[in-house]
């Protein structure tokens, strides 16, 4: 039965990037499949395992369930517990594994990831190629405009760009930490997804991107590490050069400039930018969200709330925009103030940092880069509770981290 598991954790993350909702299905099939054999065959996880579901990505779904039961937003918050199953699943799953099957789970996770991600990219680029060649350009910088990149660079597989973005930064470490890869082949999929992250243009991607390119730099020699200058150097001035000549058609040098100051100004409300359609800021959506925090700062409104609180803050501001697109609150750490108050706040800064700590103690490279990745995605998107999210973070912070002991 091990390999089939295997099997279907593999498809899992192989389909992840096209197709969350499949995803699901195989991994709450693999992690129910794995509690029920261990259930028949009576291998139950021993009393000190089952305390690690408190450090576990179960610990989410417990947190949200107790806070259904206290909430008066009932089906909001029933959603949410819904949402955490594979919090839950995923975690009991790893409790009552084999020692056997985690250490293989690891290798079948990495391949899956960057089979899928690598995959989807090779898609992706070849949708872009027809759809550039039909549009008749005559300038081949215009592939990096907004009509090619961005969300028109996902939305053949339906994506968001900054979901997807953490996808192809996970497969890159995996690449790039790989073993088994043959240099010229670690090559070739490092160079794609350069060009994915480039046309995924996710702010928060790039950054994220820039600091795994700074962190190779202590992993090479002396001589690799005077050549990784000199390249840093040349690629600083062609990004120079770029913004100050070629701006109009780098659209990433447009969301790193313009949009970006557009979006930081609160009196945005409403307006274009960058010929884009009509929008709402995210400063201003914050501020508005930040007043009705501190109407009740402490226990918030209750699990299950924000969709309801938000609509009447962004009717009482003027964030009509906002309230047609139903947005969320585009910050992980806003959500769970918004909703549980600092209570809420404190515990998941105390999950996140106890995970650290654990990581840190195993020398969990990965975990770490994941952990502190994901804190800063959680600065801009409700990464949690979105299925490319929540997905990610019950698989990866269960079968990819050292064993808990």
């Amino acid at each position: 039965m091990e390999k089939g598991f295997l099997i279907i954790l593999f498809l899992g993350c192989l389909i992840l990037p096209v197709s969350p909702a499949g995803a699901n299905i195989l991994f709450l099939v693999f992690g129910g499949g794995i509690v029920m054999e261990s259930s028949v065959r009576r291998n139950f996880p021993r009393t000190k395992d089952w305390l690690q579901l408190l450090v576990l990505p179960s610990f989410f779904f417990i947190w949200m369930l107790i806070g259904a039961l206290f909430s008066p937003y009932k089906k909001g918050a029933f959603n949410l517990v819904e949402i955490a199953i594979p919090y839950l699943v995923l975690s009991l799953a790893y409790i009552f594994s084999s020692e056997s099957l985690r250490g293989k789970a690891k290798i079948f996770i990495s391949s899956g990831l960057i089979a899928g991600v690598a995959g989807s990219l090779l898609y992706l680029l070849v949708r872009l190629a027809i759809s550039f060649y039909n549009s008749g350009e005559e300038s081949f910088l215009r592939i990096f405009s907004f009509q090619f990149t961005y969300y028109n660079f996902t939305n053949p597989i339906k994506t968001h760009p900054t979901y997807y973005t953490i996808w192809i930064l996970l497969a890159n470490y995996l690449v790039f930490n790989s073993k088994s890869l043959k240099v010229y082949i670690k090559g070739l999929l490092l160079l794609l997804f350069f060009v994915g992250l480039l046309l995924t243009m996710s702010r928060v991607g790039l950054f994220l991107y820039a600091l795994q390119i700074l962190a190779v730099f202590f992993y090479l020699s002396k001589k690799w590490k005077i050549i990784y200058g000199v390249g840093m150097v040349g690629f600083l001035l062609i990004g120079i050069y770029a913004y100050n000549y070629q701006l109009r058609n780098f659209y990433v040098l447009q969301r790193l400039s313009i949009e970006l100051a557009w979006d930081t100004n609160p009196e945005n409300m409403g307006s274009e930018i960058n010929n884009r359609a009509a929008d709402d800021s995210r400063i201003a959506r914050w501020t508005a969200i930040w007043e009705v925090i501190e109407e009740k700062p402490i226990l918030g409104y209750g699990v299950g709330s924000e969709r309801t609180v938000l609509d009447k803050t962004y009717e009482d501001h003027g964030l009509y925009i906002s309230l047609k697109r139903k947005y969320n609150t585009h910050n992980q750490y806003l959500f769970y103030l918004l909703e549980q108050g600092f209570v809420g706040l404190f515990l998941l800064l105390f999950y996140f940092c106890i995970n650290l700590i654990i990581a840190i103690k195993r020398r969990d490279f990965f975990i770490i880069s994941f952990l502190v990745g994901i804190m800063m995605v959680f600065i801009f998107e409700n990464y949690m509770y979105r299925s490319m999210g929540y997905l990610t973070m019950a698989l990866l912070l269960t079968f990819m981290r050292k064993p808990l002991k």
